[in-house]
């Protein structure tokens, strides 16, 4: 079986950030040797990453996009379920290090925890192999979807607006966006949230705010449509 360095054509100088990085918070508190770390601060600069190189990328194919819209399209290459997509694709979901509890409760399927070791192992990967490796790696994992973007629809709907026209069609129904939870420091919130069609839940996903939960769960959602 190819392994991740393989996977990625890169080999890291550091084989303990590429460990912290896999090392779930459950894990680290479930171990006596605190000395590893767990990839919460990772993920943090991780998502850093992504969002510079991805904007660099964006700044250069789209220059006649205003920053309104490059957001825009930056927001929606990097929601939650497609960090979870390519950390499925790298099979971080086989080498994440979890505690026993998260384990048992299927932790190595939650989109969450998959979308946060993604970020994680780009901030390891950044830390190891510097901007302009990391840059290139960012391009080579997110070529398709970038390729896919369609300026000419990207502004005239979102996957709130796509699902709402989705369930018309199919049930002469409109989505309802609940809030699960909300977990996290107030300048780190995270929200969960369902959507629901006649009572009956669709999806549900996290987002680093409302708005953007609520365009991850309709994403789901009409992927389980379709």
């Amino acid at each position: 079986m190819m392994t991740l360095q393989e996977f990625v054509g890169y080999e890291f100088a550091d084989n303990k950030i590429l460990e912290q990085a896999l090392t779930h918070k459950s894990y680290f508190n479930e171990v006596h040797d605190k000395s590893l770390g767990h990839n919460e601060k990772l993920e943090f600069l991780g998502d850093a990453v992504l969002d510079l190189c991805l904007g660099h990328t964006l700044y250069s194919r789209f220059p006649d996009l205003d920053e309104g819209h490059l957001s825009k399209v930056r927001a929606s290459l990097v929601n939650e379920s497609a960090l979870m997509t390519f950390a499925l694709e790298l099979e971080l979901d086989k080498k994440i290090r979890l505690g026993k509890g998260e384990e048992n409760s299927g932790g190595r399927n939650k989109p969450r925890i998959l979308a946060s070791v993604f970020e994680a192992f780009i901030g390891a990967f950044y830390l190891d192999a510097g901007f302009e490796r990391s840059h290139q790696l960012v391009n080579q994992l997110f070529a398709k979807a970038l390729d896919e973007v369609d300026l000419e629809n990207h502004f005239k709907t979102d996957y709130k607006t796509r699902l709402q026209e989705r369930t018309q069609e199919l049930h002469k129904e409109t989505p309802i966006y609940e809030v699960v939870s909300e977990s996290g420091p107030d300048h780190d919130k995270m929200f969960s949230v369902k959507v629901l069609v006649n009572g009956v839940t669709l999806a549900e996903a996290e987002g680093r705010s409302k708005k953007q939960a609520e365009q991850s769960a309709a994403q789901i959602a009409l992927e389980r449509l379709s």
